[in-house]
């Protein structure tokens, strides 16, 4: 029967997965011929991914912090104490590792998968195992149909919903290089209400989506579509 495929697709979710991988795995090399150097890397690619996530964490902190102080500055009364200017503080980076991170976790799962010392409960223990996709194998090709079009303002998109739950919607606007998370959408007609990246300045923005049943991703992502806003 068809499986998911094991990583999960959310940033904190994959954390949360990598750090259970590391943690696991050296109870399981000798068995699996896992080497001191393979787990190195592992264990050096969930300090980065950690610190990488933190550090995003941390700089939409600061730039609010910021926004808030200039908006401040603008628009309140004359006060009467100087304000301190927000401070950037991060904490110390840890080794540099290269990218690809989850490229080489899916290398190095192959090769645990293809060992003669693998079992099934060693791979459910270490998450690596996907779960079944009972009554859904009929949906593998599904694809999302998205037309779209500035509608009062906004952007609307809509889509042809069917017996789905409905899409998970990724977004890139302006000079961003990857797509990420626009919505979770449950609806056939959705509205994309954010504003520009740049105030008072147009900007590009490309759409994807794929299908769910249950909240859980089917079928191919469909075409990209792109509007200037």
């Amino acid at each position: 029967m068809k499986k998911t495929y094991f990583l999960p697709r959310g940033d904190s979710q994959r954390s949360t997965w990598l750090r259970n991988f590391n943690v696991k795995l050296p109870g399981y090399a000798s068995k699996l011929g896992i080497t001191k150097e393979e787990l190195l890397v592992v264990s050096k690619d969930t300090i980065a991914y950690d610190y990488v996530l933190d550090m995003v964490t941390i700089a939409k902190t600061f730039e609010h912090t910021c926004s808030t102080q200039k908006t401040s500055f603008r628009n309140c009364t004359i006060g009467n104490e100087n304000v301190a200017f927000p401070v950037f503080v991060t904490t110390t980076a840890p080794d540099a590792v290269p990218y690809g991170i989850f490229t080489r976790i899916s290398n190095l799962v192959k090769k645990i998968k293809a060992s003669d010392g693998y079992l099934e409960s060693i791979g459910k223990d270490l998450g690596i195992i996907g779960t079944e996709m009972a009554g859904k194998d009929s949906l593998d090709t599904e694809q999302p149909l998205l037309t779209i079009k500035i509608v009062g303002g906004f952007v609307q998109i809509k889509y042809t919903k069917g017996a789905k739950g409905g899409i998970v919607l990724e977004s890139r606007r302006g000079a961003e290089t990857d797509f990420t998370l626009a919505d979770k959408v449950s609806v056939s007609t959705y509205k994309d209400k954010r504003a520009n990246l740049v105030v008072g300045k147009p900007e590009q923005r490309e759409f994807r989506a794929w299908f769910t049943v249950k909240d859980e991703i089917v079928g191919i992502v469909s075409a990209v579509v792109t509007i200037l806003v």
